[in-house]
């Protein structure tokens, strides 16, 4: 099957091509892995304006979040991988038992070979370039396919990849569902997919086929837990900015929001200013298409506090919350990707753990507390992929930080240099030397076998 993109080959031929470059060793020295992410980085730095007119063609993003989240972020990754690669690619000496001495062992951090990277519409530049580089950085080739779901993003990626690299070392290949399962029937020898739950099972499923190491990055529910302690106002804030950003199409976004009982009103009074007082509505990214657009519809019942118009023709719903609902309602079922807030309540701890139980692990868990007891509790019996206390989405911008899910929010770990753990092996190399050993096991081995037994206890 032959693919557009930046090569006009079939894709066999095209991952033949970057098999052969890898066998070569061509992606073994660091200098050319250097040299390649400074190159990624120039053209980051000159289709700067390209990167903003794209985000806001595809998902009518405001400039200030395309320049933060899918500019600027990448542009500290790519920085922060250069500075520091030589030493996470430095191998780890390791000691030995007494009666291996003499002995050298180290540990090593080998490339896969051809790495094949699924991205997202949310964030098609961020999430399409940020394991680029750990790729890269890591001795990979790479075969990127970005979402047809932002058709300017995906033209822009496949530019930019043709200015920085020849098609043997990474290329991008475009379409829909058909050119994603006709990737996943390739050989490759690494997976990194970002999207929904329910695509990241089948791509877990392929690359089990064939016994291909993958990474995925999910989503879910995203509980943000706020407790009779908290300044509810701050709170407020912090949980709206981070909702909303992006019009809450962020897989680590707040999901929800569980109030102690006895607060619920003044976070709900604090909320409501907090929404009322911003022009969120006029600096707020429209939603992906049509169908998401009816399914966000769908989730709203009951009392509701909203800012501005809804624009089905722009595909705009205008940001609101939720203050009534109940743990069985239907924006509690599902993750709702939108800027919608549900608000549910909470009796104790005790309640809070039961309920949380009923929902599967989630990328991150945010809690609002001044009570450290109640902070640890919830982190000892609420598993997460991350968390966050008193702030909301700071532990997955942070590019020294490991980034990634556990259970249905994924598995796997990127971001600086857990991209690099990640896009490597671990091999081992022990090296003797030829001096006489007096632990060789040769035969008769009855007197050395007593001996050895009073020795190793």
């Amino acid at each position: 099957m032959t693919m557009p993109g930046t090569s006009d080959q079939p894709i066999s031929q095209l991952l033949e091509s970057q098999r052969n470059f890898f066998r070569r060793c061509s992606t073994r020295s660091i200098d050319i892995r250097l040299e390649s992410l400074k190159s990624l980085e120039s053209a980051l730095i000159s289709h700067k304006q390209d990167v903003i007119r794209a985000l806001a063609e595809d998902l009518s993003k405001p400039e200030v979040e395309s320049f933060l989240a899918e500019y600027y972020f990448v542009l500290q990754e790519l920085r922060h991988t250069r500075k520091h690669l030589r030493k996470w690619l430095k191998p780890v000496r390791v000691g030995s038992p007494f009666y291996f001495l003499p002995a050298r062992n180290t540990i090593h951090r080998e490339p896969f070979g051809c790495a094949l990277i699924i991205s997202p519409w949310n964030y098609p530049i961020q999430l399409a370039l940020s394991p680029l580089i750990a790729a890269i950085a890591s001795g990979n080739t790479a075969i990127l396919k970005p979402s047809e779901m932002a058709p300017a993003s995906s033209v822009l990626l496949e530019k930019i990849i043709t200015e920085c690299f020849p098609p043997e070392l990474v290329s991008v290949v475009t379409g829909g569902k058909e050119v994603s399962e006709s990737l996943l029937q390739e050989s490759f020898n690494f997976i990194f997919f970002t999207g929904s739950t329910s695509v990241g099972r089948t791509v877990a499923m392929k690359a089990a086929e064939s016994l291909t190491p993958c990474v995925l990055e999910l989503g879910g529910k995203c509980p943000c837990i706020v407790d009779k302690s908290a300044d509810l106002k701050i709170a407020a804030r912090r949980i709206l900015i981070g909702k909303l950003f992006n019009a809450g199409q962020t897989c680590f976004s707040p999901d929800f929001v569980a109030v102690q009982t006895d607060v619920r009103e003044a976070l709900v009074e604090h909320l409501s200013e907090e929404l009322m007082k911003f022009p969120w509505e006029q600096e707020i990214a429209r939603i992906v298409n049509q169908k998401h657009y009816s399914r966000l519809q769908d989730l709203v019942s009951g009392t509701v506090l909203s800012k501005g118009p809804d624009n089905p023709e722009r595909l705009h719903l205008a940001p609101r919350i939720l203050p009534d609902e109940d743990w069985s309602s239907a924006a509690m079922q599902d993750e709702i990707f939108g800027p919608i807030l549900p608000v549910v309540t909470y009796s104790d701890s005790a309640d809070l753990i039961r309920k949380l139980r009923n929902y599967s692990t989630p990328l991150a868990l945010y809690c609002f507390s001044k009570n450290q007891d109640f902070i640890r509790q919830l982190l000892e019996n609420v598993p997460s992929g991350g968390a966050c206390i008193n702030d909301v989405a700071k532990q997955g911008i942070n590019p020294a930080l490991p980034f990634g899910g556990s259970g249905a929010s994924g598995h796997g770990r990127y971001r600086g240099k857990a991209g690099i753990m990640s896009f490597t092996q671990q091999r081992t190399v022990t090296r003797r030397y030829f001096f006489p050993d007096p632990f060789e096991m040769v035969p008769p081995r009855m007197e050395a076998s007593g001996q050895l037994q009073k020795w190793l206890k």
